[in-house]
């Protein structure tokens, strides 16, 4: 028992020095989707790219996998320069220490008119800064591919 208690300060004190993991809202991430669309909207490339870690992965639809701000910089750079504006909504966002994903559906345009819909899940990280930024970024569309060349 006395060596029980000689030690319990020590235990104290290592429990006291421990930091609990942060809790975060999910709706932190939906914010950032939120920004993202905000980006691509202004046609600010620059801040699309940093709302990436930067070796954060594009996984388009019909195309190989991209990763890193050159990446982002020429898949949605050839979409803002197509004339195209979205709208994205989130359905759902989870976060589980320093990772989390949100998983929404987009809507894109060009001119106004609807060119394609679909849905996308995103995945983020916390950095040490504790600023959250996208690590995975794959979106498909909800229409069928294109036939074939004869």
């Amino acid at each position: 028992m006395k060596k029980l208690l000689s030690t319990l300060p020590l235990f104290l004190m290592i429990l006291g020095c421990t930091q609990a993991p942060m809790a975060t809202d999910p709706s932190v991430l939906s914010s950032k989707t939120e920004a993202w669309e905000a980006a691509f909207n202004a046609k600010d490339i620059d801040a699309l790219v940093a709302l990436y870690t930067s070796d954060g992965r594009i996984l388009p639809p019909n195309a190989e996998m991209a990763s890193g701000g050159d990446a982002v910089r020429t898949i949605f750079g050839g979409m803002i320069d197509a004339g195209m504006s979205g709208e994205l909504a989130s359905i759902e966002a989870r976060v589980s220490g320093d990772v989390g994903y949100d998983v929404g559906t987009y809507t894109l345009r060009v001119d106004g008119e609807v060119i394609d819909t679909g849905k996308f899940v995103e995945t983020f990280v916390r950095g040490d800064d504790g600023e959250w930024r996208m690590s995975n970024d794959i979106f498909n569309s909800d229409n069928p591919p294109a036939a074939p060349a004869e």
